[in-house]
């Protein structure tokens, strides 16, 4: 078996400074979205969300893998390897020092098929691994700096996520996004609660147009609150388009997905 932990600290100098929740947010949105944080990671698709964690199936370094993930709020992320030539677990954790200043840690137990147990082939393995996993933490480092870089920074990853998602018109992707008790109130209709309504209501809205592209304007985060100002186009059914304001304000949860989420807007001209 493989087993090597590392730890980087968090804050080198470089800037701006990271908070403790502003690394736990990047390694959220590593954990369904990590090609902007790890480069060997090429793929990636989270084929099921449960209470506190994910399954994504991802090709690193060329191969498949699939993992599941468990978030453990502001301190860990757990990630247990099921299938691949290199099966275990890894943990990326947040932690400080007796100085009190933040690291992180990598840490994989790693068996890897084929391969025997204290061989040289395992130890170039290992040597391979850890150099890409030590890699892959400052570039994730590097990514959360560049994501707290501004306050209101205007093309987030999650922000652009989802609205990536809502405009190809993808109901049941735009859903993933959701705790299953999440919420999503449009203007002043009733709140459609669960993952099954936010799909079903928004894909009944998404029907009704031809198209639809989000544009941010401006961006606003405090802790797990979210304020995103928006320039809407709409495709009408008639061939027309219409571009109005909009404002969207969400909720999540600390493993990441949407408890509340709000969008206000005046549709009278785009159906006017």
């Amino acid at each position: 078996m493989i087993d090597v932990s590392r730890t980087l600290p968090v804050n080198d100098g470089s800037q701006p400074e990271l908070s403790l929740d502003q690394v736990w947010e990047g390694l959220v949105d590593k954990a369904a979205n990590p090609l902007p944080y790890v480069k060997s990671i090429t793929e990636c698709t989270v084929v099921d969300r449960f209470e506190g964690g994910l399954v994504r199936a991802i090709i690193h370094v060329g191969r498949p893998v699939r993992e599941v993930v468990t978030f453990y709020p502001r301190k860990r992320v757990h990630f247990v390897r099921t299938h691949g030539i290199a099966r275990g677990t890894i943990d990326n954790e947040i932690g400080t020092d007796s100085s009190g200043n933040l690291g992180l840690t990598f840490t994989f137990r790693i068996v890897v098929d084929g391969v025997e147990d204290g061989s040289a082939e395992e130890t170039e393995f290992a040597t391979q691994m850890e150099a890409d996993y030590l890699d892959a933490v400052r570039t994730t480092l590097a990514a959360c700096r560049e994501r707290a870089g501004t306050a209101s920074p205007p093309n987030g990853p999650v922000t652009t996520a989802v609205f990536k998602v809502v405009d190809s018109l993808d109901a049941k992707g735009f859903a993933e996004f959701f705790a299953p008790d999440g919420k999503i109130t449009f203007g002043n209709n009733p709140a459609l609660v669960g993952r099954s309504a936010v799909e079903s209501g928004t894909a009944d809205f998404l029907k009704t147009i031809d198209g639809i592209k989000h544009e941010i304007v401006n961006e606003w985060a405090a802790g797990n609150d979210t304020v995103v100002e928006l320039s809407v186009t709409y495709a009408r059914k008639d061939g027309a388009t219409v571009t109005i304001p909009v404002v969207t304000i969400w909720t999540a949860r600390d493993d990441g997905l949407f408890q509340d989420y709000r969008v206000y807007f005046d549709l009278a001209p785009v159906f006017g």
